[in-house]
């Protein structure tokens, strides 16, 4: 009987975990991914219009930056943009845990040249 009660009650931590820290990676994946896209296919959009469209996607994906978080350099044909963030997880109930999201990723143009008819 102890023991099957011991079971539960981690196995409700475990859950308890996967419900409040899962969410946080997905947002953070899908984010860089669309920051990836931004930076690789930015073309001949300035380094300002850049970090708009980073800003607006981090409000898509509920991810809590602002403009002045967001550094895009361009140099040639390649775009870096840098971000971070900080968030509270929560392993165990009512106990949080700060975690720093970075988000630094390169994007270079697509070069198709090389490629055989």
């Amino acid at each position: 009987m102890f023991r099957n009660l011991v079971r539960l009650v981690v196995l409700g931590l475990l859950v308890h975990a996967a419900v409040r820290i899962v969410p946080e990676f997905w947002h953070y994946f899908k984010f860089k991914d669309s920051v990836v896209e931004a930076a690789t296919f930015g073309g001949r959009k300035t380094p300002e219009e850049i970090r708009a469209l980073v800003v607006s996607l981090a409000e898509q994906h509920q991810v809590p930056i602002a403009e002045p978080d967001v550094l895009v350099v361009r140099q040639g044909g390649t775009t870096s943009v840098s971000t971070a963030w900080t968030a509270q997880l929560e392993y165990v109930p009512r106990r949080f845990y700060p975690y720093e999201f970075v988000v630094d990723v390169e994007g270079r143009p697509q070069r198709f040249g090389g490629m055989i008819p």
